[in-house]
């Protein structure tokens, strides 16, 4: 269905939209939040990234708009963080830029900020039938080391082809750069989120038992999408000549 399209515009989910009214999603009560989340300001942000996926999807006419993220909370029922921020951005009218509507699809599987990346990568050749040829990242700019260095290492993308664009945290996210430190501190040493807390986070995430993207759906990504360990993916990869 996307044939045409060539660079990979991804916006990252954090939450899962419970609300009613989807014109309402700057109020945190729209929101499933955890503990630390429930801070002013917090739904603006997931609002803010929206705005600028569609943003940068409309400077672009070659670019796909992918909203990761999936069923992540059992209280929030079996709806993902994906689906959420396309139907945020559906009552927004596109932010002025409905053209974008027809160049956005989901990518229902992530459970953390890794695989945002690695499934986006086979969400986007599943859409294309090839793969993009830049990447842009949006996030929260605390989580631009994160994307940037481990994780865009870990699928080994090239440097030159990745773009991040980022908000701050709500300043009233306290902890927010101690949690941080933590979770890149736990990415250097296991880049695939193999074992430990990460594997243990992403079990926790998945309470409908959805699972990660299966590996038929991007051939080529097969063996990085079963790799585990600390030492880089040694393989061949599609993008390797990029």
């Amino acid at each position: 269905p996307a044939a045409s399209l060539k660079n990979l515009v991804l916006v990252a989910g954090h939450a899962v939209y419970t609300g009613v009214d989807y014109s309402e999603a700057n109020k945190e009560a729209s929101w499933f939040l955890k503990e630390y989340q429930k801070v002013n300001g917090e739904a603006q942000s997931f609002v803010d990234h929206i705005r600028l996926g569609v943003e940068e999807a409309a400077l672009d006419p070659d670019a796909l708009l992918l909203f990761s993220g999936g069923q992540t909370r059992r209280a929030a029922g079996p709806r993902s963080e994906g689906l959420s921020y396309w139907v945020v951005a559906e009552a927004a009218n596109w932010f002025e830029h409905p053209e974008v509507r027809n160049r956005t699809f989901t990518e229902e599987h992530a459970r953390d900020s890794f695989e945002n990346l690695l499934f986006s990568l086979c969400r986007f050749y599943e859409l294309a039938g090839h793969y993009p040829e830049t990447i842009t990242v949006i996030s929260y700019t605390l989580k631009e080391a994160r994307f940037r260095t481990l994780h865009r290492e870990a699928v080994r993308w090239p440097a030159e082809y990745f773009r991040f664009v980022g908000t701050p945290v709500p300043p009233e996210a306290k902890g927010a750069k101690e949690g941080e430190g933590r979770t890149v501190a736990s990415f250097a040493a296991d880049p695939y989120g193999c074992g430990g807390e990460l594997l243990a986070k992403r079990l926790r995430r998945d309470p409908f038992a959805v699972g990660p993207i299966h590996p038929s759906r991007c051939p080529e990504m097969r063996s990085l999408l079963g790799y585990c360990g600390p030492d880089l993916f040694p393989g061949k990869l599609p993008w390797s000549g990029l």
